[in-house]
């Protein structure tokens, strides 16, 4: 396959190292350059803009990296990145210290300026999502003595603004462009496991199911339907009411679990006891997608595309796939035979990771073409 010079940029280290047809006429693998001397690379999320992030590993602490529509790596410095909005700003975050003090420290990088939203008086902060705003719910410790989620806050307008929420642990998971936070609270020893929704600083219970597990909630969309797990149950709250999607299923993970149509992804056991990639359409019935599994699906977009991988063929090495208009398509790889999707964007850019021939693993973004014009 053929290969870019690397041309030396001020931030941008590197261009594209390979782009190739995939496994479907249709689509095209492209590897994403990594970072002088780090061997591994993962993205964690693309957004409309084209622009992709993820992390470099394997040389000292990680480092977050942003990759530019057109290819070019630019170093975001130490970190991990966990979230990226549709205005390019990129939630970093960062641990100084893991084993005592406990300091864990979030910051929003855009276009090379940096702003640091830790708390003051925090120890070890929780950050995993950011809205168009550039708002960002977190919780935090309130001493790098302990680890402990005590205290929860959004970073809105420049400044932090409290949620009445206190005692550990918390968890604050998603946030909408309204504004809304949606999260849980496990209590240290007794006391009720709930979730919750907060408009403002105005926090109210979401109604709950039976079992003894916590919540874990994976996503908010602008209607303020609200998607989750509890007790290997996949879980749709809307208004006051929560319906069991599948009890014995789970929702994917992070914010691309949900739509603006209401359509929700993940995995459900088929009575075979075999994991099948799932699609909840808002409204509908559940879909298991034509992929063999086992399987799951990982996101879904706007347009109702849904991304996911099967291990069908292998355990150890995932397969990735689109799903769209009922039609499974094959990412392909970069040679090798592991490919596991991450995130995908409204223009039909997948991102994730792939192995070479020789059994490298790289980060890679798949372009998949699509007549539908964007609306």
């Amino acid at each position: 396959m053929p290969r870019s010079l690397l041309v030396p940029l001020a931030l941008a280290v590197a261009l594209p190292l390979v782009t190739a047809p995939a496994a479907g006429a249709d689509v095209l693998i492209t590897e994403l350059p990594g970072l002088p001397g780090y061997p591994t690379h993962r993205t964690v999320g693309v957004n409309d803009l084209g622009q992709v992030i993820g992390a470099a590993y394997g040389n000292g602490p990680p480092r977050g990296v942003h990759w530019t529509p057109g290819g070019a790596a630019v170093d975001l410095g130490t970190g991990n990145p966990r979230a990226i909005n549709q205005r390019g700003q990129v939630l970093v975050v960062e641990a100084k210290s893991s084993v005592g003090p406990y300091v864990n420290q979030p910051r929003i990088w855009q276009a090379g300026a940096v702003v640091d939203i830790t708390p003051r008086g925090s120890g070890w902060v929780v950050a995993e999502a950011i809205n168009a705003a550039g708002e960002v719910p977190m919780t935090y410790s309130t001493s790098s003595s302990g680890y402990h989620q005590e205290r929860a806050a959004v970073w809105r307008g420049g400044r932090h603004e409290a949620l009445p929420l206190s005692e550990p642990h918390l968890f604050v998971d998603a946030v909408n462009d309204a504004g809304v936070v949606v999260g849980s609270k496990v209590p240290m020893f007794a006391g009720d496991r709930y979730a919750f929704r907060c408009a403002g600083t105005t926090c109210t219970r979401l109604a709950t199911t039976p079992g003894t597990d916590a919540y874990q909630l994976s996503a908010i969309n602008e209607a303020g339907v609200v998607v989750g797990n509890k007790d290997g149950q996949a879980l749709r709250w809307e208004g006051d009411a929560v319906t069991v999607l599948s009890p014995d299923g789970r929702v994917a993970n992070g914010p691309q679990a949900l739509n603006e149509r209401g359509d929700v992804v993940g995995v459900t056991t088929d009575a075979s006891g075999v994991r099948r990639a799932t699609l909840w359409p808002g409204g509908g019935k559940p879909v298991l997608l034509d992929v063999p599994g086992p399987a799951e699906a990982v996101a879904v977009n706007d347009r109702g595309d849904v991304l996911g991988w099967s291990s069908a063929d292998d355990p150890d090495a995932p397969r990735a796939f689109l799903w769209r208009n009922g039609k499974r398509t094959w990412l392909g790889s970069l040679g090798g035979a592991h490919s596991l999707p991450v995130a995908l964007n409204n223009r039909g850019v997948a991102v994730g990771e792939s192995t070479t021939a020789g059994g490298v693993l790289k980060a890679v973004k798949w372009t998949v073409a699509d007549e539908r014009p964007l609306r």
